[in-house]
This record gives structure tokens, C-alpha cells and sequence, in this order.
């Protein structure tokens, strides 16, 4: 399954929740790679050290037969990654004058999605190029939204793009609750009635806010393993429950 995390809203957990479904899907030994689509590459540094040589701006720019050359192994056993930089930046003006240009990702990731149980991709928090190219080549999209009268409003621009871009009235998605403050009961009700409407895409699992998450993001690494006894680390080892047993319609 490819797992495209994306929000054209900033600080909602977006990288924070990538890294830790990455990381949780591996440790439960299904072979995973990570794509961060984000210039800032905040994913990336939770995994690696120092930036490869190859990285998304080659799995996306080169021919979709050397796809296999930008990914990265990390130290996590069952997980790779196409690491992020600054050269997305350059990379997406360049997109603009390709034809097909919101296809490259799709085509670079079917040469090696069969080496891969899952492929979770961390898009920017916009809708640029770059998040087309994640939408597009995505089983599922992936929404994560905090507690706020903004949400829904933000959930239909992205669904709204994404169903343009794919050709498709319904669009695979989920959306996944973070940030949610277990002491604020009244706010709580509030985006409770917001959702109403997108009722039957919400996953079960909500990310409650916590000191560890807040920790491992400082520390760039994901609470899974900076803090695994963690009420962060519980609600994201859930979340990873609930996507491996869903069923979500792929290529064959």
C-alpha cells in the first residue's frame, strides 16, 4: 500500500505521524519505505544522520527504471527511505514545465513498490507540485487534522484537488485526529459535530497530545523509539494496528 500523509495545514502532526507509521510498520516487520517530500526534510533527519547523495529530487527527476538508486537503509531493520533536501525546492520549479508532470513520483514507485509492504509518503503542507506527485501515486491518502473550526474547511480543498487530479469522485482516504487535549471536553464536542460529515473516514485511533510526542520531535527521532512505553508511543503503535488491517483497494 502506498500511505500519502498530507495537509495543506502546517503543525498538525503531519512528518510527526509519518515517522512514527513508517517506524511502526517496520518494527512489525512489514517492509517499509519512507518518502519525505518535504524541503525541510524534518523526516528524513529522524532517520539518517547526513543526506545521501541520491535523494527524492533523483527518485523523481531520473528515469523511472533508476528509482532503486535514490533509496536509502536506515538503521531500523525492515525500513529504507528517499531522503528530502533543499533540492525539492529547485526540483518543483523544474516540474513545471514537464508534461505529465504530477505523474513522475507514480511512475519512479511502481519499479519498486513490490519490494515494499508499505510505502509512507510525508508531503509539504501545501498544494504544490510536489503533494500532486504524492496524491497521485497514493493508495490512500492519509489526513491528519487537530481539533479546530479550520478542519473540515481544509479537508475539502485537499479532497476537492485530489479528486481533480486523480480523475475520481472518491478519493481513498482517512483521517486521523491528533493533537486531540483529553482535558478540553467542550472543544472536543465541537470538532466532533465539525466531522460529522466525513464521519465514516475517520480512523478509531486519535493521537492524544503528549510530553514524549513533543520530546522526540526536539530530539528527531520518533516516540516509537525515543520513548516506547510513551502514551505517544501506545497511540501510534495503535494507529499502525488500524492501517494494517485495513483494506484498501491496490494496483495489481
Amino acid at each position: 500500500m502506498i500511505l500519502t500523509i498530507t495537509n495543506t495545514k502546517g503543525g498538525v502532526g503531519k512528518t510527526t505521524t509519518a515517522v512514527n507509521v513508517a517506524a511502526g510498520l517496520a518494527r512489525k516487520g512489514r517492509r517499509t519505505l519512507l518518502v519525505d517530500l518535504d524541503p525541510q526534510a524534518h523526516a528524513t533527519r529522524c532517520f539518517l544522520e547526513e543526506t545521501p547523495e541520491r535523494d527524492a529530487t533523483d527518485l523523481i527527476m531520473d528515469k523511472p527504471g533508476m528509482a532503486a538508486r535514490a533509496v536509502t537503509p536506515t538503521d531500523l531493520a525492515e525500513l529504507d527511505v528517499v531522503a528530502a533536501s533543499g533540492r525539492l525546492n529547485e526540483t518543483a520549479e523544474l516540474l513545471a514545465t514537464r508534461i505529465r508532470r504530477e505523474e513522475r513520483l507514480a511512475r519512479a514507485l511502481e519499479r519498486i513498490r513490490e519490494d515494499y509492504r508499505y510505502v509512507v509518503i510525508d508531503c509539504p503542507p501545501s498544494l504544490g507540485i510536489l503533494t500532486h506527485n504524492g496524491i497521485v501515486a497514493a493508495d490512500l491518502l492519509l489526513v491528519p487534522v487537530q481539533p479546530g473550526a479550520g478542519a473540515v474547511s481544509g479537508i475539502r480543498v485537499l479532497l476537492d484537488a485530489a479528486g481533480e487530479l486523480r480523475d475520481e469522485d472518491d478519493v481513498p482516504f482517512r483521517i486521523l485526529v491528533t493533537m486531540l487535549d483529553l482535558r478540553t471536553s467542550r472543544t472536543n464536542a465541537l470538532f466532533d459535530e465539525l466531522l460529522q460529515d466525513v464521519r465514516k473516514h475517520l480512523l478509531r485511533t486519535f493521537v492524544a497530545r503528549s510530553e514524549s510526542i513533543n520530546q522526540a520531535n526536539l530530539a528527531a527521532r520518533p516516540v516509537l523509539l525515543s520513548a516506547p512505553s510513551s502514551r505517544g508511543a501506545w497511540d501510534y503503535e495503535s494507529l499502525c494496528d488500524e492501517i494494517v488491517r485495513l483494506r484498501v483497494p491496490t494496483p495489481a
